[in-house]
């Protein structure tokens, strides 16, 4: 009996609206979180209504070291940070309820160096993002809103390029 209630909570609490995830041309959540070298990363700084350092837009993955559609993922972002770069494009990757030590060691072993990395170690970006499952990338625009989402893997790096078109439309 106490598993089916156990279970019957999850569902509730993941069918709550506080889980909802953020759709097309809906303002993407404000966050700020640490990156590995201790500095403050907001995604207000680079997109929205009084950026900073003004971007077309964001591509924004989250991931986890278990998670192996994140390892096959993470290597096709990392080849498009200059590319993207060179149109506007910030490329941001966070460790979902993960220390810079796992996080380290998982993109030490895949060879991925350029995007930059943050840690959200008590998913509280993830929850804002209503993310239930791994990897799912965000397409953030320039105005701070979300252009596009993928839920799973990226396919590949076409399938990555043609998602990123619509943040320099």
């Amino acid at each position: 009996m106490k598993e089916i209630l156990i279970s019957i909570m999850l569902i509730l609490l993941f069918l709550s609206p506080a889980f909802a995830s953020p759709k097309a041309n809906d303002p993407a959540p404000a966050f700020s979180l640490k990156d590995k070298d201790g500095k403050n990363f907001s995604l207000s700084d680079v997109v929205g209504a009084n950026p900073k350092n003004k971007a077309n837009g964001v591509i924004l993955g989250f991931f986890a070291s278990w998670c192996v559609p994140c390892r096959n993922e993470l290597p096709i972002l990392d080849s498009l940070v200059d590319e993207l770069k060179g149109k506007g494009v910030k490329v941001v990757i966070i460790g979902f309820m993960e220390d810079f030590d796992a996080i380290r060691g998982l993109l030490s072993e895949l060879k991925v160096t350029k995007p930059l990395v943050l840690s959200d170690e008590r998913g509280a970006v993830a929850e804002k993002y209503g993310v239930r499952f791994l990897p799912v990338t965000f397409f953030i625009g320039g105005d701070g809103k979300i252009k596009d989402v993928i839920y799973g893997e990226i396919e590949g790096e076409k399938e990555l390029r043609e998602r990123a078109g619509k943040l320099t439309k």
